[in-house]
């Protein structure tokens, strides 16, 4: 699957612009590479993580008709978190859109 960086932080941003009217003011995303997603200080609890993860699957889906799995015990234990930002989840999605398929 080819993914460039362009579409991996659209199909974000998409998902954050879906996103954004469910959560308060105070918790909503910026559609910013920088952007904090998770992790100290960031606005998302776990929950909105999981659902910001789908959407964004969702997208890159929509995208390129290609499934990509962006949720996993291997993510979660790195130890930099690809979802610590926008631009860190873009670049993990870039990675497993690179990997051959199993």
């Amino acid at each position: 699957m080819s993914l460039q960086r362009t579409d991996a932080l659209q199909a974000i941003y998409n998902a954050i612009e879906e996103m954004n009217p469910q959560l308060k003011p105070e918790r909503q995303l910026q559609a910013a590479e920088d952007a904090v997603i998770y992790g100290e200080s960031a606005p998302l609890d776990s929950l909105d993580l999981v659902n910001l993860i789908m959407a964004v699957e969702q997208h890159i889906m929509d995208l390129t008709g290609d499934e990509l799995v962006l949720a996993s015990e291997a993510a979660m234990s790195r130890k930099r978190s690809p979802y610590r930002s926008v631009g860190a989840l873009a670049d993990y999605a870039i990675e497993l859109a690179s990997e051959p398929a199993a």
